[in-house]
């Protein structure tokens, strides 16, 4: 009888069966109705008859195809009839051909559907098939900030393989960071469980492309940092730089040396590397150096790439007390004509308020003062007290005095009972008691001889200590422009650049351990990650109301009172962290898990079963929750 379009178990459970076919005689869509009763046509005596209604049949008159006719009622439902259209005579003529008023809706609908031309179906199952479903949320998200920082550009001006695989790898750090053997995986159209491979058209993915991407980033580093200066840096503006390390494995790192480990992972080599960032903590450069390489050492390298490389005559650089020296600020700062803002190291401070002699009642009415130094006479210097960190201080100084006391008071009694009595012995005795802590002897006043120890507190020595304690102070050779507050302001930006080393170190994107060997592998993975919170960074500041982060960071700079005091959290802040509400009372979230949430967002393509000469694919996605739409909405970013 022809193809067959209906599902004959439609309607099975219920009055009867509808199905659409081709008659081949006639070429137009006919209808079989069958109804559980008996009646006999043509001698045929069945319990199910069967209605066979051909749309045409061979005739003179030109006769339009069938149609389901809904009758409005004004007191009562709806009549449904299947009707047949003739133009007989110049004129349409109508014909009722069955009521089906008292069938299901939906066997209505699916029979409207048969005869415009359509399929009906029982269900989705039986009309589709999916052929893939991937995790897609959080790519989408990754993806979508990324063309609108136009990082494709940034990396390689046209599109290549070599961009794709780089925009793959920094994506798959912000959403899982691995080794490269794993990214590879997660890259690979064959093992891929995310839409990446599919969003950026990678294909067949394996280690060795990834290696291979990473030389070519390694020799395109300069001209990528040369175009983010261009577009966060400019002449006169804020350069934020910090140094921090991080462990390898192995020994055969050609970076790797044993140094300053702050990772606090003993017997590691390490390597060193600086970030420099806009004054917001963007990031825009990054730069490694051998693992005992010192911070003041790093320093050259910087202004060089500022002033040749970025080409920026005049910016101000900000570095703390252990980068910004004096030597290094009379010997590479200066000399170029840089700007700089630093601070003071504790026995600077000391010798600037011994020497002037400054009083303590000059901050009785405000916690910072801008005072004038013979030792520093071109530069401002900016003396600033923190009361809280001040009475902290002097609690953990008193703290460490009353346990020495105490186990210096077990030797007296201990000589008092006759068990010691040589002097050296006593001395390595009392030695021992402050330990690496040996400094804090200064505090006391000993008196050893043979069979004999006392001791007393040094008052002068712990006054003098006490005048520094909660005491700072922020140097520049700025002469005009910001106040004395600004000046503080613009040190504490280096906060931010120490936000993003956490960033690089933690979870989030894990910098370290480092298993490459060779220095231009180190070098690309070190730049990957810094341009993986690139994209991070801007990701945290779209989604920040949704987050457990501020808001308005310029608002939190204002409502400040003290700027010498520790940051405190705005009260839009506190009250997240509080109710665990956003301010439009939504779950607020941390960054890991709002990606995670992301993720859950499932594209799927799906291929009808239904055979016609053009089978083409359905991309879908489904179940978006109100989290996952807030979140593009912030984004400014479409799914589909």
């Amino acid at each position: 009888m022809g193809e067959i379009l209906g599902s004959f178990s439609l309607f099975c459970a219920q009055i009867g069966v509808i199905a659409g076919i081709f008659c081949p005689k006639y070429t137009y869509p006919c209808i079989f109705l069958i109804v559980p009763t008996f009646f006999k046509i043509n001698g045929l005596i069945s319990p199910l008859f069967c209605i066979f209604i051909p749309v045409t049949h061979p005739c003179s008159e030109y006769i339009l195809p069938m149609y389901v006719a809904r009758i409005p009622n004004r007191n009562s439902n709806p009549t449904w009839l299947i009707r047949e259209s003739k133009w007989v005579n110049g004129k349409v003529q109508k014909t009722t051909l069955a009521n089906i008023t008292k069938l299901p809706r939906s066997v209505i609908d699916g029979l409207r559907i048969l005869l415009k031309g359509g399929t009906a179906v029982k269900s989705f199952d039986d009309a589709f098939a999916i052929q893939s479903s991937k995790n897609h949320g959080h790519v989408a998200a990754i993806l979508g900030v990324m063309k609108q920082l136009k990082l494709p550009e940034l990396i390689a001006p046209k599109n290549s393989r070599f961009r794709r695989l780089i925009l793959g790898m920094i994506a798959a750090r912000v959403i899982k960071p691995a080794s490269k053997l794993s990214t590879s995986a997660m890259l690979d159209v064959d093992t891929a469980s995310t839409t990446l491979n599919e969003e950026l058209g990678l294909k067949r993915v394996d280690e060795d492309d990834l290696y291979d991407a990473m030389d070519e980033l390694f020799k395109r580093k300069t001209d990528i940092e040369c175009r983010l200066a261009k577009r966060h840096l400019k002449e006169g503006s804020l350069v934020l730089y910090d140094v921090t390390s991080s462990y390898v494995e192995g020994e055969k790192n050609e970076w790797a040396a044993y140094g300053y480990n702050r990772d606090k992972k003993r017997g590691k080599k390490q390597i060193v590397y600086g970030l420099m960032t806009d004054q917001e903590g963007c990031p825009v450069s990054v730069e490694v150096f051998r693992g005992n390489t010192a911070d003041t050492s790093t320093l050259r390298a910087q202004v060089e790439k500022i002033q040749n490389t970025f080409e920026l005559k005049h910016v101000v650089l900000v570095g703390d007390r252990g980068i910004l020296k004096q030597k290094q600020i009379q010997e590479e700062i200066l000399p170029v004509g840089l700007d700089w803002i630093t601070a003071m190291q504790k026995n600077e401070i000391r010798e600037v308020v011994e020497q002037e002699s400054y009083q303590m009642s000059l901050f009785d009415e405000q916690n910072l003062v801008e005072v004038c130094c013979d030792l520093y006479p071109n530069d401002r210097l900016v003396l600033c007290r923190n009361p809280l960190q001040a009475e902290k201080s002097k609690k953990t100084r008193e703290d460490l005095l009353v346990k020495a006391e105490e186990k210096l008071d077990k030797i007296i009694k201990t000589i008092q009972n006759g068990r010691l009595k040589d002097a050296g012995k006593i001395g390595v005795r009392v030695g021992k008691v402050f330990g690496q802590k040996k400094h804090k002897k200064k505090y006391f006043q000993l008196e050893i001889r043979e069979g004999h120890f006392s001791y007393t507190r040094n008052e002068e020595v712990i006054q003098k200590e006490e005048r520094l304690d909660g005491l700072y102070a922020i140097r520049s050779s700025l002469k005009t422009g910001p106040n004395a507050a600004e000046l503080v302001t613009n040190y504490k930006r280096l906060s931010t650049v120490e936000m993003a080393f956490r960033t690089l170190k933690s979870m989030s994107l894990q910098v370290r351990p480092i298993h490459h060997r060779t220095k231009d592998r180190v070098v690309a993975h070190v730049f990957l990650c810094m341009l993986a919170y690139y994209v991070e960074y801007h990701l945290r500041r779209k989604l920040a109301p949704m987050l457990f982060a501020e808001d308005d960071l310029e608002a939190k700079r204002v409502q400040r009172e003290e700027v010498v005091e520790p940051a405190k959290p705005s009260e839009s802040a506190k009250k997240k962290a509080q109710t665990k509400r956003t301010v439009a009372g939504e779950k607020a979230m941390s960054f890991a898990n709002l990606m995670d949430e992301l993720s859950k967002l499932c594209r799927s393509v799906i291929i009808p079963k239904i055979k016609t000469d053009a089978t083409p694919e359905v991309v879908m996605v489904r179940d978006i929750s109100s989290t996952q739409k807030q979140a593009f909405k912030l984004l400014n970013i479409k799914l589909l």
